[in-house]
């Protein structure tokens, strides 16, 4: 009884000083721009929170004058699109959390998770969830903070949706734009974006509005940037219906409907000829086939393309047009501003048309809460200390530590023991900024760029490795030819008992803007490491990239290789961890890593999946370094099919389905964790490898044991056909469960019934 008492006055207490620092918190961003906030405002019937949405929205429709219309539909414009008549404030449409607010820092500076790149490899859209749920709060307070992006200008002010996830696919190791995608696979791809976007909208203060607002891009088979002549800007896709329908659709379809994302962006390039900003694919299949209900913009400039660089169109006014009515809501760029009322005076597009934008942004604008009572929402009293918080920062190290994904380990070379004598060689041997990838909101509160309160790789090395020494050189830079740092290098490499090798790549080498042409290591980073490893001294390799790095000496000779990505502000901590054991990596390749061949035999240029040697685990024909789910452990695992049963029937015709089960055992003798991975095999698509339906990471202590289980049933392995349409085929399917590495179970499933249509393709 007691206890209770005593419980329930804490509960109390804590309530009490949560209203007092609501408050607080509302005095200090009272000066917040805010709509509906004055005499002379809140009568319009737009401000009645009594009223439907509708009606609200037309209402403020119907007063908006023409000249105030382009600036509301034009992204990065504030603080310059507000309307003092109606009382509207200021708004951006453009911040970026790719993998944290990408803003200044206001009283504290914006979490900032490992990229996406490394985020995929840890199988857990659980983490993924939780990501968005920080990302989204912290954009709340950062906003209420008057935050602008990471500029010394402080402008745009950030706005409170985000231009990201990308869920493009990493269909080629070239692109430069690798780090900011989570997969090459659709399935992974859609469940990263549906995780991503639950947790960024649905936020846990208040279920009447949305957290904030997510925007899925780049629609639609984005994936080079500026290759040869061909840039982003006039790239022409060419892609075949059954690659859309399979590979680039998708992880857009499962973040729509699953989801509920209320934002895309439209991507540069063109699609079979139509730039994407104008194609009717938005409104025919995400606003037809996949009700999506939200709003659209272009990435920045990608209006002006639609006749600057495809010339799809002969002038800026019939760009705004084919844009707006192709269904795009919002211009990051110009053109509205400059030429979309010439194109209404000249008839290229309507009054209706300009409101129908109007309506789907503002809509989200209500919905977010910025045109009602601000005293009973708790998203407008969000305090700066819900900014990088011990929480998300134990989560930012979870996601960093499970990301790691050891890909080669002879003879146990890892984990190294403590209090030795370690060398730290290579162009990253102490970095810091490097690890953090791009879209970077402020990490440290000195300036914009400032990376000098992380923990570097030196620094992190030296404080995992107790007792011991820790020294480094850096051998070589990334991209350069001199080898004049080998000497140095290579003595403290001799005179050390353990080696650790930190290579990869930077933003020189691959970038928003830039491809790789070659996906070796650059410069002479091979010369540098071969001497290094010939050594013979027990050696880990540290990659840090964004594109997969084909390291085809180092497969056959490195004692150990660990792939890191770009692990983000505590990614130096999360190598060390896992170099000196505190941490068992437990993570696992969601992409392929190619040989070097790869590049002479596969034209980046070529959108299709399917021509030889074809691309992704799906369709690729060679064999690669390492395969799509691969990833080791500290410890060993086991898996065995629960019964005995391993050939299973399910019906088209009475929709029933299956439950696979598998028992996992860690039988080694150490804690870990185990991704188990659930792959079909159709007879009736020759072209499919096989193709992931279903996955599960588990923790597991030595010698525990737990039931894994998959649902199938005749929706799981349907296919789309050469015309994309999506249909329930009849026949055997071989069924793989795996660990990605040396356990291999195989089963068969018989879908009995008729074939039938599932989906059209439009």
């Amino acid at each position: 009884y007691q206890r209770r008492v005593r419980g329930v006055e804490m509960v109390m207490k804590a309530l009490a000083l949560a209203l007092a620092l609501i408050v607080l918190v509302s005095l200090v961003y009272g000066e917040i721009p805010r709509a509906c906030s004055t005499s002379d405002t809140d009568k319009f019937p737009f401000c009645n929170p009594n009223l439907d949405l509708d009606s609200r929205l037309k209402d403020l429709i119907s007063r908006i004058s023409d000249a105030d219309k382009p600036k509301l539909l034009t992204a990065r414009s504030s603080p310059n699109n507000n309307i003092p008549s109606l009382g509207v404030p200021e708004y951006d449409w453009g911040a970026n959390c790719v993998h944290g607010v990408q803003s200044r820092c206001g009283t504290r500076c914006p979490t900032s998770f490992p990229n996406p790149n490394a985020l995929g490899a840890t199988w857990n859209m659980s983490l993924v969830y939780d990501m968005g749920q920080v990302i989204g709060i912290e954009l709340r307070a950062l906003w209420l903070e008057g935050a602008g992006e990471n500029r010394p200008d402080n402008l745009p002010h950030v706005g409170l949706d985000c231009w990201s996830p990308n869920i493009n696919i990493n269909r080629d190791p070239r692109w430069g734009r690798n780090v900011e995608v989570a997969t090459e696979d659709p399935y992974i791809g859609g469940l990263y974006g549906s995780a991503y976007t639950r947790g960024l909208q649905e936020g846990k203060l208040d279920k009447r509005f949305l957290q904030a607002v997510v925007t899925l891009k780049h629609w639609a088979a984005y994936s080079l940037e500026n290759y040869g002549n061909v840039t982003r800007h006039n790239f022409n896709a060419i892609v075949n219906a059954y690659d859309l329908a399979n590979t680039y659709f998708p992880a857009f379809k499962t973040s729509v409907i699953d989801g509920n994302a209320k934002g895309i962006m439209c991507s540069y390039n063109a699609l079979n000829g139509i730039p994407t900003c104008a194609s009717q694919f938005l409104n025919t299949t995400l606003r037809g086939d996949w009700k999506f209900d939200g709003y659209v913009t272009s990435d920045s400039g990608a209006v002006a393309d639609i006749y600057t660089q495809h010339k799809y169109v002969p002038d800026a006014e019939r760009a705004a047009a084919v844009a707006l009515k192709g269904g795009t809501d919002i211009n990051s760029g110009g053109v509205y501003e400059s030429a979309l009322l010439k194109s209404l005076a000249d008839g290229y597009v309507s009054e209706s048309d300009i409101n129908l934008a109007l309506y789907r942004t503002f809509k989200l604008r209500f919905q977010l809460g910025l045109f009602d009572p601000i005293d009973d929402q708790p998203y407008w009293h969000v305090p700066p200390t819900a900014v990088n918080t011990p929480e998300s920062q134990a989560l930012n190290l979870l996601a960093t530590r499970q990301s790691m994904v050891l890909l080669k380990n002879d003879k146990n070379t890892l984990p190294f023991p403590k209090g030795k004598k370690v060398a730290v060689v290579g162009p990253h041997f102490n970095a810091t900024g490097v690890l953090l990838g791009n879209y970077l909101g402020q990490v440290c509160p000195k300036s914009p760029g400032d990376t000098s309160c992380m923990t570097s790789m030196l620094e992190a090395i030296s404080a995992a490795n107790a007792n011991g020494v820790v020294i480094g050189a850096e051998g070589c830079s990334v991209t350069g030819s001199s080898t004049n740092g080998f000497a140095e290098a290579i003595a403290l490499a001799k005179a050390a008992d353990y080696v650790i090798l930190a290579l990869g790549l930077d933003g020189a080498v691959e970038s928003e803007g830039k491809d790789r042409y070659s996906i070796t290591l650059p410069g002479v980073q091979d010369q540098f490491s071969q001497e290094i490893v010939n050594l013979g001294k027990p050696t880990a390799v540290v990659l840090i990239n964004g594109g997969a790095v084909a390291v085809d000496w180092l497969h056959q000779h490195a004692p150990a290789i660990l792939e890191a990505f770009y692990p983000g502000f505590l990614g130096a901590i999360g190598i060390a961890d896992v170099i000196f054991g505190n941490y068992n990596p437990g993570g696992k390749l969601a992409v392929t890593v190619y040989d070097s061949s790869f590049t002479s035999q596969s034209n980046f240029l070529d959108m299709s999946m399917t021509n030889t040697p074809g691309r992704t685990y799906k369709y690729y024909k060679g064999t690669p370094l390492w395969p799509f789910g691969y990833g080791l452990s500290y410890t060993t695992f086991s898996l065995k099919w629960s019964n005995s049963k391993t050939e299973f029937t399910v019906s088209n015709l009475n929709r029933d389905a299956i439950t696979l089960t598998v028992n996992v055992t860690n039988t080694g003798r150490i804690a870990g964790d185990e991704v188990v991975q659930a792959y079909f095999k159709p007879d009736n698509d020759p072209l499919i490898i096989k193709q992931l339906f279903g996955f599960q990471r588990v923790h597991l202590e030595p010698g525990q044991s737990q039931i894994i289980r998959f649902v199938m049933d005749y929706k799981t392995v349907c296919t789309a056909d050469k015309n994309g349409d999506i249909y329930s085929v009849p026949g055997h399917y071989a069924i793989m469960v795996t660990n990605g590495v040396d356990q291999n179970l195989r089963g068969s499933l018989f879908v009995e019934g008729k074939k039938f249509l599932v989906q059209n393709f439009k």
